[in-house]
């Protein structure tokens, strides 16, 4: 069963994907593939930059939840902490501000491109903000992880968010008269949709490769097993986009030619029918990846299973439920560099780095985190994953090559996961 904190986050974080994507697509949409393009921002964009202030309020509590460890009724004074000292609380602040501009320039009439161009660039650094808070950033804030998962955030933006106002859109141009430009703005937006797939698929790829990394991964972790869902449901708004693309539009753009109301009619009702259920495939297929944003990534996770489960079998071969009494150490010893002593790690992927000397018995490390045995390192370096938020105590100690035999040598940090 899904942890209820893991659900309520999923929850805060699907409602803020939603908004941002929304955002974005309404303002792609509206200048890009609208004929001729609307000067005013319609009320629901308007609108969706103060639900996103209510949804980063939310998720700032939460995570400064996580983060202290408290109830949420006490995290208050915890705050200024997450804001000013955690990698969290600068892109929250930069993602804050770039909403009440947006917020801003949504209300107040600017002047026409110089708004546009503004509003476009606060909508685009929006989303570079999601990157820099999401998984891609444990890759650092200046990675190719982070510019793939940027530029899959705008195709999916410009693709998913502007499918919404696309059927608003049609709704509203079915009652009479039918706008002669309306096969030419659903024309335009059916090429942007076909650029974005091809980005999405290609950033895509990436993703998978770089969070999964291979099959066993992607079949056995609740990481990839949500991901198989989520492909499942893109695969499927992938043909209804096909259906609208080669069989619905090419016959709508015909009767609009003929200039006959009554012959556009029909096909303007199946497109917006097939528009409409894509828009719920989407909705579902960000669900997906609202879980996914608060799994730990399934190349590491399956690494970590992998060697701790080995280890542990090997214990339990022997009838061994605790680490047996450490052995005299015969010159092994093992120091930590990282984490260091008090250091705040983001994410739930606490990289380890230790020093070895093994002696004349040791062969590689257990790592335990707050007494549980959570990795074997043959290597002098790692990545522990699963790590909950809060304080927690890592120990290193060296082991005999035959995996039971554990040494008297140790080390041991004190650490904290935000």
């Amino acid at each position: 069963m899904m942890p209820s904190h893991i659900f309520l986050h999923s929850l805060v974080r699907w409602m803020d994907l939603v908004g941002m994507i929304l955002l974005m697509g309404g303002l792609v949409f509206r200048t890009l593939a609208v004929s001729p393009s609307p000067s005013q921002a319609s009320s629901l964009e308007r609108l969706l930059p103060f639900l996103l202030l209510l949804t980063g309020l939310s998720d700032l509590a939460l995570r400064s939840q996580m983060i202290s460890g408290q109830p949420l009724a006490e995290v208050w004074s915890f705050l200024p902490a997450v804001l000013f000292k955690s990698h969290f609380g600068k892109v929250w602040m930069a993602r804050m501000f770039l909403l009440c501009l947006l917020g801003t320039t949504s209300i107040i009439k600017t002047g026409g491109r110089t708004g546009e161009g503004l509003a476009i660039t606060a909508g685009v650094l929006l989303l570079l903000t999601g990157s820099l808070s999401g998984h891609a950033a444990d890759s650092g804030d200046f990675s190719l992880a982070v510019l793939v998962d940027w530029l899959h955030f705008l195709a999916v933006s410009a693709w998913i968010g502007g499918l919404l106002f696309l059927a608003l859109f049609l709704r509203r141009e079915m009652l009479p008269p039918i706008s002669p430009a309306l096969a030419t703005s659903v024309k335009r937006f059916s090429t942007l949709a076909g650029a974005c797939v091809a980005l999405i698929l290609a950033t895509g790829s990436y993703q998978i490769w770089h969070r999964v990394g291979s099959l066993p991964a992607l079949f056995q972790t609740p990481y990839g097993q949500t991901l198989m869902v989520k492909l499942l449901l893109v695969l499927s708004l992938l043909g209804l986009g096909a259906l609208n693309r080669y069989r619905i539009l090419p016959k709508l753009s015909q009767h609009a030619v003929e200039r006959s109301t009554a012959l556009v009619g029909d096909p303007l009702r199946k497109l917006l029918n097939a528009v409409t259920l894509e828009v719920g495939l989407g909705l579902a297929i960000l669900v997906c990846v609202a879980f996914l944003m608060q799994l730990p990534p399934a190349r590491s996770q399956w690494a970590a299973v992998y060697k701790v489960s080995d280890h542990l079998m090997n214990h339990m071969g022997h009838g061994e439920s605790h680490p047996p009494k450490p052995q005299p150490a015969e010159g092994a010893s093992v120091k930590i560099v990282s984490p260091k002593e008090g250091e705040i790690v983001k994410g739930d992927e606490v990289p380890v780095h230790f020093k070895l000397v093994k002696g004349k018995r040791g062969h590689h490390a257990h790592v335990y985190v707050d007494g549980e045995l959570m990795g074997m390192f043959e290597t002098e370096k790692g990545t522990l994953t699963g790590i909950k938020p809060g304080k927690h105590t890592l120990e290193a100690r060296v082991v005999a090559e035959d995996h039971q035999t554990e040494l008297d040598a140790s080390d041991r940090v004190d650490f904290m996961v935000k």
